[in-house]
């Protein structure tokens, strides 16, 4: 090999170095701070979980939390640059340099009390004691902008503030006439708050609607609309007899708006992609939500974020296709030979992943024919199988983010049909 033998040798070969330290640094995990509180709250329970699943998955964005006291320090901390993510309650702070990635939690406010005290609608209060849970600060405020639009005075009202393990004595005791209940009702479960609820105010409670949610929607961007699910406190009747109108109010994680687009639309995928993974651990991660894009929703978006959910995100090589052009060109005999194999070995891989569809869709079949409570739990068992075996070939990336949402939908079917299979024989 002559000198110019040598000399082009040595071109490719730097070429190929460049690009592949320009590829590993750009594909190096990338660790933000998120701002949270307080300790043991529902925000930080959920972001403990981020943190865990981006770990466990390997994701390229990590999480190192920041614990704070509360939706107004951690608004403080990603404001003035020392969190670059933040879960809040907007109805409680709202940071002015960080719009919306993800919605983490929404709930539906509501007054219940008992059918005794007669208390039909909320200008009924007048002269009354209300309970609401004092922590955060939020909850008090909420109620008085309830209250305001009904145009019941604090000064007509006795608000008394509670711990949550005081509900219950409190109303049992006749401390308070009612309680504003905000985390108690989700959008479709219950949790151990509705539990504490009927054992306050009895198995016939009565809810108060909030009716004039639109208004107060239309006075406070941080509230929504929404209603409290017919059979959300449970029973048979159920209990609300009737879906009730009331306002909701969201947990949010916002996220600065100065991380970069991409980064920010990498994080929003990879935290919904651990809601199949995290979903035995961490059940309340089933009510994470993409916020609207719309132009005039009332908390803007992260335009990363709006970007994923839109479907006009960039992609890496979209974005830095240029800087690759030359040493793609002079790699390109290589390239062809090393993307043949790898493609073949990846399609392979994928297959054997995405197998266990056709037996899930073979196990929903045989759920909805079988009639023996026995056969039915075998199909269970074989259906969890499937289950841990999708989780492992996610784990090592045989399987992409769209077969895992295919599995997702399949499982979902299988689970409610077993579920709906099983509540029909025990009525048999």
């Amino acid at each position: 090999m002559g000198r110019r033998g040598f000399l082009a040798l040595a071109g490719v070969l730097a070429i190929f170095g460049i690009a592949a330290t320009v590829f590993y640094t750009l594909n190096q995990p990338r660790t933000l701070r998120l701002a949270v509180g307080p300790l043991g709250s529902e925000d930080a329970r959920m972001a403990a979980g981020f943190v865990q699943g981006l770990s466990r998955e390997k994701s390229t964005v990590r999480l190192r939390l920041i614990l704070t006291e509360g939706s107004e320090e951690s608004a403080k901390r990603i404001d003035s640059g020392q969190a670059d993510l933040a879960i809040v309650r907007p109805d409680i702070a709202l940071p002015a340099n960080a719009d919306t990635a993800l919605i983490t939690r929404r709930s539906f406010p509501f007054l219940i009390t008992r059918k005794e005290t007669a208390i039909g609608r909320i200008a009924d209060l007048r002269g009354r004691k209300i309970g609401v849970v004092r922590n955060p600060h939020g909850n008090i405020a909420l109620l008085t902008r309830v209250l305001a639009q009904y145009e019941v005075t604090p000064e007509e009202v006795e608000i008394v503030g509670l711990l949550p393990e005081d509900i219950v004595p409190a109303a049992r005791e006749k401390r308070i006439d009612a309680f504003f209940s905000i985390n108690a009702v989700a959008a479709h479960t219950n949790n151990d708050g509705l539990t504490r609820l009927r054992s306050a105010w009895g198995d016939d409670p009565v809810l108060i609607p909030i009716r004039e949610a639109d208004a107060l929607k239309a006075r406070y961007r941080s509230i929504e609309t929404g209603e409290i699910v017919r059979g959300a406190l449970g029973g048979d009747p159920p209990r609300p007899s009737e879906s009730l109108p009331t306002i909701a109010i969201t947990s949010r994680l916002m996220a600065a708006q100065a991380l970069d687009d991409t980064l920010v639309g990498e994080l929003v995928k990879a935290i919904l992609g651990l809601r199949l993974t995290l979903a035995a651990e961490l059940p309340s991660i089933q009510g994470l939500e993409t916020p609207t894009t719309d132009k005039d929703a009332p908390l803007p978006v992260h335009s990363g974020a709006a970007a994923f959910i839109d479907g006009e995100q960039e992609t890496f090589f979209e974005r830095y296709g240029d800087w690759f052009y030359l040493g793609v060109m002079a790699l390109s005999l290589l390239g062809t030979g090393a993307a043949g194999v790898l493609s073949r070995e990846s399609a392979v891989r994928r297959r054997r992943a995405l197998a266990g569809l056709d037996r899930l869709v073979a196990l929903l079949r045989e759920v909805r024919d079988t009639t023996a409570e026995a056969h039915l739990a075998e199909l269970d068992a074989e259906a969890d199988a499937i289950l841990v075996g999708v989780l492992s070939d996610f784990a090592r990336g045989d399987l992409d983010s769209e077969g895992l949402s295919a599995y997702r939908l399949v499982l979902d079917q299988v689970g409610r049909a077993i579920a709906e299979q099983r509540r029909a024989l025990t009525e048999e």
